[in-house]
């Protein structure tokens, strides 16, 4: 299992990396190839932080020696998911020309209640002994931006009949509805954490769509 996760790690890379060049050099006059380029790149920079120390954990003394880097890692992702969904709201007004000043105000400041939880000492990052309360708690705001996302792209979608779009509101759905159980329940079963490899392939997925359909 643990083989399987290092090559699904250096995979999902190389694949997000791959992606975000091949968008962000095929843009030509169409500016969605950029957003979501810079999206696949924001994604593999985030993630790479906390997959490498991971991977290293793996192939050598295991992850218990790697704590700092890997709650480092994982603060660091935190952060750029951020940058990743005001990309995809940036996304959505480009694709449907719809700019709404209280969308933008409830994303935003969701994503900086996120922000600002995630850099509270109770986090304990590089320790990795925030309580299940507190994790909890940190991702609330961030769900609750997924949530609203998804209904805008789903509803927008439906009325223009954007099968695109339809496809990456699937997407970024799936991304949560696997996130979520991990939150809620990995810290006692850690078996659960086995979702992040689909939460991943969520976000795969809704990369690929972009860079084959827009």
């Amino acid at each position: 299992m643990i083989y399987i996760e290092v090559v699904f790690d250096l995979l999902y890379l190389f694949t997000v990396f791959y992606l975000g060049v091949k968008l962000v050099g095929k843009r030509s006059d169409n500016l969605l190839f950029l957003i979501f380029g810079l999206m696949a790149l924001t994604l593999g920079f985030g993630d790479m932080f906390h997959l490498i120390p991971r991977i290293v954990g793996h192939l050598t003394t295991g992850l218990e020696d790697y704590t700092f880097y890997l709650g480092l890692g994982k603060a660091i992702t935190s952060y750029t998911m951020v940058l990743f969904y005001i990309l995809v709201l940036y996304a959505y007004e480009k694709r449907f020309n719809d700019k709404n000043n209280i969308t933008r105000v409830i994303i935003v400041s969701l994503l900086v209640v996120k922000i600002i939880l995630s850099m509270l000492p109770q986090n304990e990052w590089l320790t990795n002994t925030a309580t299940l309360e507190f994790q909890i708690i940190r991702n609330i705001p961030f769900v609750l931006m997924g949530l609203y996302l998804v209904i805008l792209f789903f509803v927008k979608a439906n009325k223009e009949n954007d099968n695109t779009f339809k496809k990456i509101a699937i997407g970024i759905s799936l991304s949560f509805l696997f996130y979520i159980p991990v939150v809620l329940f990995a810290p006692s079963i850690p078996a659960i954490g086995a979702l992040m490899m689909p939460k991943t392939l969520a976000y795969v997925y809704v990369i690929y769509v972009a860079y084959k359909e827009i």
